[in-house]
């Protein structure tokens, strides 16, 4: 018998605006498919400040997957659909089992809602939403809720999916240990091109957001430039609130050795990757860090944060896992930048690292036991 998921999110491809999630989602929801499940998307028509296109909207799907764009009303902010509840509840009637991913937001709660009303199990990914960091961020409005809301959406959920280690010991220290499972996201693995010298180029990949800890990387790219005059940093990714505007004057003194290019599509995004000789992750905080994955699947070095959740980094020395300051991050970078041939030696060990153990079906087949396990145990207690 076939299994039917509903995955519910705030925001869905192509509003890819959000940076990584809509983007694992959506290859979650493909791995899925292929593996033989019924994988159907409920969303908002949310894509930054504006919303997503009528055409795309009318065509009700994805890449093949199912989507239902629920039109956005007042307040826009916290991602209010006015239909959203009743669209949840007609997808959950002949469904096994919800995943919903996020939290702190309008979607989230009303699909908690359908679910309860409809008596359907739910798997929810917080997605690095409940990181102190992450809860630190607009800190007076989530107060506000979690008791309101979000309490009984984590209370009432049959397992919590962790995509980092790190985000599981979070998540254990705040539930019944056996409620959390961990299952990583999972990586593309691209093609291989001609092996090249990799000029001594920066790549920051990511939302330009208060988190992402921008001011952190112009401080460290300073020190970098002081052993190597000709590095150039790429700031690769789309503004959020207008926070490039905030960092922006802490790169100015470098001049022409900083390019902003915006969001950057699947192929310039392979583009930066493949020509750069690094890859930078400071943020204080992420569930996964989509872009570290990326990076080592082309074969890149990277330099990341302790704050992060990259352990493998050290542990299989694909670059380096450092404290989150100005001067551990200058000096993983020119580290690599400094040495060419140990560099190419960590990014092979960063792709096999990836080959290995980040699959997107390996992902699929994971989430899709857990999600068995708990209609089954649906179905017992009915």
């Amino acid at each position: 018998m076939t299994l039917r998921i509903v995955h519910v999110c705030a925001y869905f491809a192509p509003a890819f605006v959000y940076g990584g999630p809509p983007r694992s989602v959506l290859a979650l929801c493909r791995a899925q498919r292929d593996a033989g499940a019924d994988v159907r998307v409920v969303t908002t028509s949310a894509n930054g400040d504006g919303e997503v296109s009528e055409e795309v909207i009318a065509r009700a799907e994805y890449e093949g997957i199912p989507v239902r764009y629920c039109s956005r009303a007042w307040p826009r902010s916290i991602f209010y659909a006015p239909s959203f509840s009743s669209v949840v509840a007609t997808e959950l009637r002949d469904a096994d089992v919800l995943h919903i991913h996020g939290l702190w937001n309008a979607a989230v709660w009303s699909a908690a809602a359908a679910a309860r009303h409809q008596q359907r199990p739910y798997l929810l990914s917080p997605r690095g939403m409940l990181a102190p960091a992450a809860r630190a961020h607009d800190a007076w409005r989530k107060r506000l809720v979690y008791p309101l809301a979000d309490r009984r959406v984590i209370r009432d959920a049959a397992r919590l999916h962790a995509t980092s280690q790190l985000e599981f010991d979070e998540l254990t220290r705040l539930t019944d240990p056996d409620r959390v499972v961990f299952v990583p996201n999972g990586v593309e693995l691209p093609r291989v091109g001609v092996s090249h010298e990799r000029a001594p180029l920066v790549l920051f990949l990511g939302r330009i957001h208060p988190i992402k800890r921008l001011d952190l990387l112009a401080d460290a790219f300073g020190r970098v430039r002081q052993q190597h005059a000709d590095a150039h940093l790429v700031i690769a990714g789309p503004d959020e609130d207008g926070h490039r505007a905030q960092v922006a004057p802490l790169f100015t003194p470098f001049g022409d050795a900083v390019t902003w290019t915006g969001r950057v599509d699947e192929t310039g995004k392979r583009e930066l990757l493949n020509a750069a000789a690094v890859l930078v992750m400071c943020s204080d905080a992420e569930s996964f860090g989509m872009s570290v994955a990326e990076a080592m699947a082309a074969g890149t070095p990277v330099v990341v944060t302790r704050t992060c959740p990259w352990p493998d980094v050290e542990s299989h020395r694909t670059g380096f896992w450092v404290e989150q300051t100005p001067d551990a991050v200058a000096a993983g970078v020119n580290a690599v930048l400094s040495d060419r041939s140990t560099a190419r030696e960590m990014g092979c060990r960063g792709r096999s690292l990836v080959a290995s153990q980040y699959s997107w079906p390996h992902a699929a087949s994971a989430l899709i036991n857990q999600y068995q396990a708990i209609a089954a145990d649906t179905v017992q207690v009915g």
